[in-house]
């Protein structure tokens, strides 16, 4: 599939530029911006770590306060006049994702067909090709929401949140073709732009050891992010089990060992690193698991310390080597529950199981959007671990349980993941939702009407309005929030008298879900 691969899909729409700052007092502020450590130890430090961190995600948060929150109809910042017709119409509905633009059937027919597992026993399900491949990624092109991720738990607006990458698909690697070749510096600017248009704070980038595949895409992340603002978008290595693959005792030590001092070497002092109270904060994928308590105790301490160690699983915050942990995907292996079929019930379990005082350790949370192991293409790895997307119903009911359960010592989230493509886990192409808008004019109210894949409007933030004349350039007239579907066109200050409009309706999806369109209908005022 060669002649698919793309370095960078396309340029990202509505992208921002962060401007470099310096200064012996930036380089202050900017280190107290990447770490999370101050003013999370009392929730009652909440709402100023939010405003800190609003400062801290500069153009990249603006860039998503628009679809965040709907504006009144006809309201302008400079006191009512009309701002213009400066909105490109295709940018309502273009491919604006650091995702491959044409991923389908007919470009990468080996990642395609009928069915789907969602059981290790061997269970499957009908899937359509025409809309996603068998891990249940949607096809592409996409156009995602840029409502701020923030906005998932709004009680908790202090959280910073990461987006896991697995970044080992590109030429020559034993992986599904997905058209990209991440390894790019293209492809890594593409991904961080659109990463930040959707409010993250950084990435996790899952990692192989030192002249891996996953290295070389670490180190041009590194090299990219010297170019925005110090401290704007921060990175942070989970080292993975694959480190330590086939190895076990001093030998399993010995290359844990080693790929800690390299990350220290080269990332873990870093102006862009993530800390935590000052310390680097390294994380691990199974690794744990692998060589056992005593070789990481043993490694942490043969590697000098001062370092924040988060393993998965609440259980590992009984180890003394463990600083932190993070939670995971709370996938099935068995089907689904139809009680519960997002595994709230799991979710609960693991905000209960690290709240204080049962311990004083900070905790990683999770988001995801769904799983299915269909293309990984062996039980042994993750065929047949599943949870249901829903059309965007697991994003919008995980994150009302965590919103409700969260704890204080919780003080950052782990979206899981963004480019997961054969664990059916990916967010970077959108969540589709499956939501269509049916506009109407009559005299001068615009209606509309919608259906969706959930059945309700839980996977639309809101709708926007735009009228255009001349079929290329539009104007933004105004928000309307979900349950009122509903706009007088008399409201607008933009429509001139005697003049032929096509307007259309924009339905803004939740945090990395797909925005859906109208078609234009016709009003002349």
């Amino acid at each position: 599939m060669a002649s698919h691969r793309f370095a960078v899909p396309v340029a990202i729409i509505g992208v921002v530029t962060v401007s470099c700052g310096s200064g012996a007092a930036g380089a202050t502020a900017d280190a107290s911006l990447r770490d999370a450590s101050a003013g999370h130890d009392a929730h009652a430090g909440h709402e100023a770590d939010a405003r800190q961190a609003h400062d801290a995600r500069g153009t990249g948060h603006d860039a998503a306060s628009k679809d965040a929150r709907p504006r009144d109809a006809g309201s302008r910042a400079d006191g009512g006049s009309c701002p213009g017709f400066t909105v490109d119409l295709t940018s309502l509905t273009a491919h604006n994702t650091s995702a491959y633009p044409t991923y389908d059937q007919t470009h990468f027919a080996a990642n395609f067909g009928t069915t789907s597992w969602v059981s290790q026993a061997g269970a499957t399900v009908p899937v359509d090709p025409t809309k996603m491949d068998m891990s249940m990624n949607p096809i592409t092109p996409g156009h995602v929401s840029a409502t701020d991720v923030h906005t998932l738990v709004p009680s908790r607006p202090d959280l910073r949140w990461f987006a896991h990458i697995t970044p080992w698909f590109g030429p020559g690697q034993p992986h599904i073709d997905i058209g990209l070749d991440e390894a790019t510096s293209t492809y890594v600017a593409s991904m961080v732009a659109d990463m930040q248009r959707r409010g993250f704070d950084g990435v996790i980038i899952d990692w192989y050891g030192k002249g891996s595949y996953e290295d070389s895409v670490t180190l041009l992340l590194q090299k990219y992010l010297a170019t925005l603002k110090p401290g704007s978008f921060t990175f942070i290595v989970m080292i993975d089990k694959g480190v330590v693959k086939g190895l076990s005792g001093s030998a399993g030590q010995a290359a844990l060992e080693s790929a800690v001092e390299y990350c220290k070497g080269q990332y873990f002092g870093d102006p862009n690193y993530e800390l935590e109270a000052g310390e680097p904060i390294v994380m691990f994928f199974g690794v744990d698991t692998a060589l056992g308590g005593g070789a990481m105790s043993a490694v942490k301490s043969q590697t000098g310390g001062k370092m924040v160690w988060v393993p998965e699983g609440a259980s590992t915050l009984a180890e003394s080597w463990a600083d932190e942990c993070f939670e995971w995907t709370n996938d099935y292996h068995d089907g689904d529950v139809a009680a519960d079929p997002y595994n709230l019930g799991a979710i609960a379990s693991f905000y209960a199981s690290v709240a204080p005082p049962s311990t004083s350790k900070k905790v990683f949370g999770a988001m995801v959007a769904g799983f299915n192991g269909t293309l990984t293409k062996t039980v042994a790895w993750s065929k047949g671990k599943y949870l249901p997307r829903g059309s965007g119903a697991a994003v919008v009911q995980i994150a009302q349980k965590i919103d409700s359960v969260i704890t204080p010592n919780v003080t950052r989230m782990q979206w899981a993941t963004w480019s997961d493509w054969e664990e059916g886990t990916e967010i970077e192409s959108g969540v589709e939702n499956d939501v269509v808008v049916t506009a109407t004019v009559k005299g001068a109210e615009l209606a509309w009407t919608y259906t969706s894949g959930t059945g309700d409007e839980s996977t639309i933030d809101h709708y926007e309005v735009y009228a255009s004349a001349d079929g290329t350039h539009a104007v933004d007239l105004g928000g309307v929030a979900t349950g009122k579907r509903s706009f007088e066109l008399t409201s607008a200050r933009c429509l001139a008298s005697g003049t032929a409009y096509e307007v259309e309706v924009v339905a803004v999806g939740k945090p990395s879900i797909r925005d859906h369109a109208s078609d234009p209908v016709a009003y002349s005022p």
